[in-house]
């Protein structure tokens, strides 16, 4: 799926081509579901910055059909997840193994794929960032989105309670994954030890405000930005602000958190981590609620994530 220029869904449009060759360092996937982020809805729209990708898609989950020079732990014909940043929204994908895990045959991939982004990242972000601690509570917004729901089912296999927010509707999937559902951060009743927050912009002072004042807001998106009318550097400006602000004012401390950047800093544990999640997924202690559509359906995707009316993870399946 060509990712044409920046713009509406109708920009992502059906291509073929070669099979892409595989270089050192690398493996070539072939694809058996390729997840959908909001960082897409938001890269495709040109908010993000830096150049846009010919192709989209961060996650992929498929089988090793070659391996580069120098890649000795995986092989041809493993089932395997990878972390590609773009790039993903292909029938074939070429990923660079440090990036790459192996997954087990048993689970449906559209299931291990939420694991890849969605789970990963909320993990990192429970566990390595915020060390939350059992008894204490958290603050989850968009608590029935991708991350936002695996962040809640994570907290509360560790014994931590949550406050989720998102819309009206959503209320009964949020209550429905043992949260407290709330409308909005201000209407939180006692302070929490974190909030997580992938609003961002304006966002982020009110996320400080409902943490305990020795507590932490791990931020990881802006999607304040998208539909809201503004340019890339108006996006850009707010966020920066709104960064500043926080670091200058007294009050929780803020972490921003990318997955790719703890993946490229710790390859071994990023493979820990999705070990971690494999185990949990197999003992029943989290269940990725996921929507499945053909890959040649990307702008379908799109218009779904980016209206608001998908819960859980969105993939692709070629």
């Amino acid at each position: 799926m060509r990712l044409t220029a920046a713009g509406g869904p109708e920009v992502l449009a059906v291509e073929t081509g070669d099979v892409p060759e595989v270089g050192s360092g690398q493996v070539l996937i072939l694809a058996e579901a390729v997840g959908v982020a909001f960082n897409d809805v938001t890269t495709r729209q040109g908010l993000n910055p830096g150049r846009l990708p010919d192709v989209l898609g961060f996650d992929v989950v498929g089988h090793v059909l070659a391996v580069g020079a120098g890649v000795a732990e995986l092989g041809v014909g493993e089932r395997v997840g990878a972390l590609v940043g773009t790039g993903g929204y292909a029938t074939h994908v070429v990923a660079s193994a440090t990036h790459v895990v192996a997954l087990p045959e048993g689970p449906d991939a559209a299931v291990l794929d939420a694991l890849m982004l969605n789970y990963l990242t909320a993990w990192q972000m429970f566990h390595r960032v915020a060390r939350v601690r059992a008894g204490q509570s958290v603050l989850v917004l968009g608590a029935a989105g991708g991350v936002g729901s695996a962040l809640t089912q994570i907290a509360r296999s560790a014994g931590v309670a949550v406050f989720g927010t998102s819309g009206v509707a959503r209320r009964g999937r949020v209550e429905g994954l043992g949260a407290t559902w709330v409308p909005g951060a201000a209407a939180v009743p006692v302070p929490v030890a974190a909030v997580f927050d992938p609003v961002g912009g304006p966002s982020l002072a009110v996320s400080r405000r409902a943490a305990a004042r020795d507590g932490v807001v791990v931020a990881y998106g802006f999607s304040f930005a998208a539909g809201a009318g503004h340019s890339k550097m108006g996006a850009l400006g707010r966020t920066v602000a709104a960064i500043a602000r926080a670091k200058l004012t007294p009050g929780a401390r803020l972490v921003l958190h990318a997955v790719e950047s703890a993946v490229e800093k710790d390859p071994a544990g990023f493979r820990a981590d999705v070990a971690g999640l494999v185990g949990m997924l197999a003992r029943g202690e989290i269940a990725p609620e996921v929507t499945v559509l053909p890959l040649a359906e990307a702008a379908e995707a799109h218009r779904r994530l980016e209206n608001r009316l998908v819960t859980g993870k969105l993939v692709l399946v070629p």
